[in-house]
């Protein structure tokens, strides 16, 4: 189950830009998903509370999954 360790390195990524814009708490994220890719996006949003809860900017952020087409992951949208 890999989607905890991308999961985690995402929340990073958040984390980081929050940081460093001043962002106190982050509502959502929104994420596309390739249908190619082998994310699962079910295992993504029940394992997102897992890696973002940790973090205070990130306590009950909800996660937003997009399927697109291919095989990538894009942080497509974070909103605060």
């Amino acid at each position: 189950m890999h989607e905890l360790g991308i999961l985690r390195q995402i929340v990073k990524i958040v984390e980081q830009t929050a940081v460093k814009n001043g962002i106190e708490h982050i509502r959502n994220i929104t994420l596309e998903i390739g249908r190619e890719s082998e994310v699962v996006p079910r295992y993504m949003m029940k394992l997102f509370p897992v890696a973002a809860d940790v973090l205070p900017r990130l306590k009950n952020t909800e996660l937003r999954v997009r399927m697109v087409r291919g095989n990538g992951l894009v942080i497509r949208d974070i909103r605060y």
